[in-house]
Order: structure tokens, then sequence, then C-alpha cells
């Protein structure tokens, strides 16, 4: 654990150095399934010690220089994303006073006990208290840009890639340096020692969540780029795309089909929504890839199916279908208000959410999403990552559980976004002054000359 320890103290003096805090936490989450340190039954992960140490730094800094809180209304979603953390503390506390004796959905299978905090819940707590400070780091940083997020998903992609030759080519790689957290059970192998890849992640499902959002962060910053640039994206998007494939992993099929279907939507709704005409070449490539989409329509639904069938008639599909089930029952037997934060962990996403934060956290979790992603979606360079938080999103819907995951990309993205619209709006303030200044300039009344009154008193 010394390198990768090393290495993560590097990262928080660069981040401080520098000033590019974006950049350090966007290296930091690229391992996610290292450990920085150990605390007892607590491995701290890479990203979160990154973020800890800025914090606590940072956090140093504005209360010696008096900052001013109010700074931060003018990060979208600010009230939202306070409001969810405070709601997540409070179900925590409050939950085992309310509803002790009640069995949550956890690996352990624990019982909620009045005035029993586990070290569970205050790691959670924490975390997510570090992953919104994150979102307020990333929204301040100067000169953020979506890169920040291709640098977490790259960085991992290509470590992934690089261990792919040293199992298959004998190509020398620092093994268990990268990937040396306790508290996962890494996984290669499927029933009957069938292998599997997991690349430098934990398991095939995690690594094909950040194969789904390579490629969409690839394809879509492809497009505003040129040149050798463009080619190095979509090169690395093709990385991607063939370790997606070699990881055998069913969210990499099931979540590659909803983000094609979401293009697909939203392709379409912009074209008809700007009833633009099609030039020759677009249309002539159109109707050959769906000529093509056609004619290989039975081959892709035949192997979608397979693959889908064996998934669903696996031990494994029983069991995460279970913890799901469970998970709901837990919010309806709280009556919506929750276990808290570290006592509850279904399979997915939403099951998580219900049942940890209940309906009104779910609502504000939902409400500062919104809140950063509609104005984003105004601004071009906002674009990738847009794409890519749709795609994280959906990895988590179908098998992805963490409110607070140990790779930070939920919360980069929302705090990269956040950081767009702060500086989009600052450039639009003082492109108005600008302009009001120029027509001050230029009015009759600026250009008249003449004595000025005087003042009758």
């Amino acid at each position: 654990m010394g390198l990768l320890t090393a290495s993560t103290a590097l990262l928080v003096l660069y981040g401080l150095a520098t000033r590019r805090y974006d950049r350090a936490l966007a290296l930091a989450g690229a391992t996610s399934a290292g450990a920085a340190l150990v605390l007892g039954p607590v491995a701290v992960p890479t990203f979160y010690a990154v973020a800890a140490g800025l914090v606590v730094v940072l956090g140093a800094r504005f209360l010696g220089s008096r900052g001013d809180l109010r700074r931060l209304a003018g990060m979208p979603g600010w009230g939202l994303f306070l409001g969810f953390f405070g709601w997540s503390v409070l179900v925590t506390v409050v939950a085992p006073l309310l509803f002790s004796g009640l069995r949550t959905e956890t690996p352990s299978g624990a019982v909620l006990a009045a005035g029993d905090l586990t070290m569970s819940n205050v790691a959670q707590i924490v975390y997510l208290g570090l992953s919104v400070c994150v979102v307020v780091i990333f929204a301040y940083t100067s000169h953020i840009g979506p890169q920040a997020i291709g640098l977490t998903l790259y960085a991992a992609i290509l470590l992934s890639g690089w261990r792919y030759l040293a199992v298959h080519q004998g190509v020398p790689f620092p093994e268990g340096v990268f990937d040396n957290s306790p508290t996962f059970a890494y996984i290669e192998t499927a029933a009957g020692g069938v292998e599997r890849f997991r690349g430098i992640t934990s398991e095939p499902a995690a690594l094909a969540g950040v194969v789904i959002a390579t490629m969409t962060y690839a394809i879509a910053r492809a497009r505003q780029v040129g040149g050798a640039r463009r080619i190095a994206h979509l090169l690395v998007g093709t990385v991607a795309a063939l370790l997606g494939a070699v990881s055998t992993s069913t969210s990499f099929v099931v979540v590659g089909m909803i983000m094609l279907g979401l293009v697909a939507v939203v392709s379409l709704g912009a074209l008809l929504g700007r009833r633009a005409v099609l030039a020759p070449s677009s249309a002539a490539t159109l109707w050959g890839a769906g000529v093509l989409l056609v004619a290989a329509a039975p081959a892709i639904y035949a192997w979608v199916t397979g693959v889908v069938g064996d998934k669903v008639e696996s031990d494994s599909f029983d069991a995460r279908s279970g913890t799901d089930a469970r998970s709901f029952e837990i919010f309806l037997d709280t009556y919506g208000f929750g276990v808290g934060l570290g006592s509850g962990r279904a399979s997915s996403f939403v099951a998580t959410l219900l049942s940890t934060t209940g309906f009104v956290g779910t609502l504000l979790f939902v409400g500062a999403i919104a809140a950063v992603v509609g104005p984003a979606l105004a601004v071009r360079r906002a674009r990738p990552v847009v794409w890519v938080l749709a795609a994280v999103l959906a990895t988590k819907i179908v098998s992805g559980p963490d409110l607070s995951p140990t790779d930070g990309l939920l919360w980069m993205c929302l705090g990269v976004l956040a950081g767009i619209v702060v500086a989009h709006r600052r450039e639009e303030a003082a492109r108005a002054d600008e302009g009001g200044s120029q027509a001050m300039r230029h009015s009759p009344a600026a250009s008249r000359v003449g004595p000025t009154p005087a003042t009758v008193t």
C-alpha cells in the first residue's frame, strides 16, 4: 500500500501547489479499487483521501481569510446539495431511534439499535460530506472544463489496458498497486471457472461502468475537437470498447443498449426540433446505417437476449433481485423515511437511495442534479460531461448501488457541470458589462460637451 499512499499524498500537494484541484481529484478517482490507507475496518479510497486533504487545507484557508459563505449561493443547486446532506445525516441519526430492531439490507445483516451509530454509518456520512465539498471545489476551480472527467476515465482505461497486456501477453505490470483495497472481493471468474476481466477495478461490472462512460465521453468530446486530438479520443474509445467486450459483463450490454437508445431519442428530437434538411452525404450515411442495422438486427437481438437470459437465470441475478426487493420493503417499513447512510446497500442505486435517505432525500438528490444539469445543457462545452453523467446514472441504476462511489465520478461530473455553469454566467455578466460600457461611451448624452450644472442647496 506504500506506493499508492505516497502517490495520494503527492496528488494532494500537487493540487495545492498548482491550484489544479480538479486534476488531483481526477487522477485519484482513476484507481477506484485502491486504498490510500486503512483505518481499522475502513479502507479509505484514494479519491476520498485526496478530497479530505484538499478540504481540510482549503477549508482552513477559507476560514482564516474570513471567507463569505454567501459566495456559494452562485453555485447551481447549492441549497439542494446542502439540504440533501443535512437530511441524510438526520435520517442516519434518527432512524435507529424510530425503528430500533429493524433488520437492514447490508452484507452483515445489521439490526438498527437506538443510539448506535456504526463505523459504516460514520464513514458514509464523511464520504457524502466530502462528495458535496468536491462539487464545490470543482465549481470554483479556475478554467474548469470537461478534460477533468476525461483524465479520470482515460487513466482508468489505459491502466486497465496495460493490465490486460500483462495478463495475456506477459507485459510487466505492478500487480496489486492500483487495486489494493482489502474491502473488495476481486472477481475475475464466472460460474464454472470461466475467465473474465476486471481491469484495475474490483469486478467486470465495475469495469463495464468505466468503459461505457469512457466511450460516451470519447465520442462526445471527439465531436468538439479536430485533427490528432479527435483521433486520440476515438482510439481511447475503441480500447474501452474492446475492454468492455472482454469483461463479459451483462452491465456492458444492458447499459450500452440504454445509452444507444438515449442517443437515438436525443438525436431524433434535435433533428425534428430544428426541422433541418439533411445534406445528401448525411442522408446516405444514415440510410446505410439503417440498412446495416436492420440486416444485423436478428444477430444483435439473439446475442443480447442470450447474454441477458444467462444473467437472469444465474444465482447472481436472484441474489441481486432479492436485495433490491428487500430494500424497497425497508423503504415501505419506514414509511418512506429511510434507515440512513451505511444502513442499507441494495444491488441498484434507486433501491439504495430510497431505503437509506427516504422519499425526501431522493427528491432532494434528483432536484440537485436537475439544478445543475438544466443550465449546463445550454453550454456547448458541458455536453460531453452531461453524457457521461447520463451513462454513470444508467450504470448505477442497473448495477451500481453506492451513493458515494470510490471513483467519485458521479460527484466530479456534478462539480464540473456546476463549474462550467458558474464560469459561463461570469462570462455572460462580463460581456453584458462590456456591452453596457460601450453603449454608454457611444450614447448622445455621454458625448455631449458642456458645463456641469451647479447643485442648488
